[in-house]
């Protein structure tokens, strides 16, 4: 067995960004910019009101009525001008006459006949968004190397870019293995469970923008599984299997991809839980094979897997955020391995729970975070700082 550490270390040398392509924006979410955006326009792109109200040209500064000579809505083209003693009505969004000097909220004005009254002062550039005050023409807009997330996606859009450049999110194919496992909506018979795997990983890997090239199931018998993933490794660039990777006789999963001629980065990792954990290379392909109790499957997910996939994204930071808080409980330390624990924050640290068996999800479905105990570390008294990987957030 190799540790936590060297497991790591060997895994993400490998690892290269993918190939840049062209996307239409609207398909952009949680990918990464391949190239340095810049605004092609300025933004805004005309002296735009802020507020409704009324764009006033200031005959002097404490002149309190103005003749209305008009009105500009949104989408107007704002041409009115404006003679000194006069003002427009005006809308949020609309564009401001270049010889207005400041909006005035309709909050802050009666309206006479033909004339609007002030009740309050204003300061010239009053409520106006000046041509170009968010960026201008030519300047950078996003970095590369940036995670379009929902608000970086709008903002592009505000620039009038449709199409971006962006590292190609990576194929993958999820192959569960055992006789065992059922879909959950079917009769469960003695001997059997739900199969739970798939449908965490497809979650997770949603969670990140990606679907799945193909979800399926391999009973334990070698054609059936060799069939599967063949067909999976035609068009996948990252296959993740579960089950079949320890030493059982029908623990098929090694033997297969040896045959297929995989390089083996390490099998075996220092690890609880986790330990019977493959990761390996195939035509350039990274190959995955997760132990098969659900909580172990999540643990080398985000430890390993997610790490690689989003490196292959461009992001430069791949891994799970990382902290350093109190635990609020002490932690026994019964094996020569390292521990991830499933835990959850509180304003005053971090809490692990109670129940860490490789089995039981329900600890993982309540947890925001992973508590990492390497292998060298003894026992953790409560107060003691521990190194706290964050989940992601939903």
């Amino acid at each position: 067995m190799i540790s936590v550490e060297e497991a790591k270390r060997l895994l993400f040398e490998r690892v290269e960004k993918s190939a840049s392509v062209m996307i239409e924006l609207t398909e952009a979410q949680g990918s990464v910019l391949a190239e340095d955006v810049f605004s092609p326009i300025d933004l805004p792109s005309f002296n735009q009101s802020a507020m409704d109200g009324y764009a006033i040209a200031a005959k002097e500064k404490n002149k309190r009525e103005y003749e209305v000579v008009g009105e500009i809505k949104a989408g107007d083209p704002g041409s009115i001008h404006l003679k000194p003693g006069q003002a427009v009505r005006i809308f949020t969004g609309a564009a401001v006459p270049e010889t207005a000097d400041a909006i005035v909220i309709q909050e802050n004005t009666i309206r006479v006949n033909g004339s609007v009254q002030l009740i309050t002062e204003f300061k010239t550039g009053d409520c106006i968004r000046v041509k170009g005050s968010q960026i201008k023409k030519g300047e950078l807009a996003l970095r590369k190397d940036s995670m379009l997330n929902p608000a970086a996606i709008g903002f592009l859009a505000s620039l009038g870019i449709s199409k971006v450049k962006i590292f190609q999110k990576p194929v993958i194919s999820i192959i569960v293995t055992g006789n065992e496992i059922i879909s959950p909506g079917d009769n469960l018979q003695p001997g059997e469970i739900y199969e739970s795997n798939s449908y965490s990983l497809a979650a997770a890997l949603n969670q990140m923008h990606i679907t799945p090239k193909n979800i399926l199931k391999a009973v334990d018998e070698k054609n059936d599984l060799t069939n599967k993933f063949e067909n999976c490794l035609k068009d996948s660039g990252i296959i993740i299997l579960t089950g079949g990777i320890s030493v059982g006789k029908y623990d098929l999963v090694h033997d297969l991809l040896s045959d297929a001629g995989a390089e083996t980065i390490f099998y075996k990792v220092a690890q609880k839980p986790g330990k019977p954990f493959y990761a390996g290379t195939l035509n350039n392909k990274f190959l995955f094979a997760l132990p098969g109790n659900p909580a172990a499957v999540l643990v080398c997910f985000y430890e390993y897997v997610y790490p690689v996939i989003r490196m292959m994204m461009g992001l430069e930071t791949p891994e799970l955020i990382s902290v350093r808080l109190q635990v609020l409980e002490t932690i026994i330390k019964k094996e020569n391995r390292a521990l991830f624990i499933r835990a959850k924050k509180t304003n005053d640290g971090v809490m692990p729970f109670e129940k860490q068996d490789s089995n039981m999800l329900r600890s993982f479905a309540e947890a925001d975070s992973i508590i990492y105990v390497p292998n060298e570390k003894e026992n953790i008294n409560k107060g003691e700082l521990v190194e706290v990987h964050l989940l992601p957030s939903n």
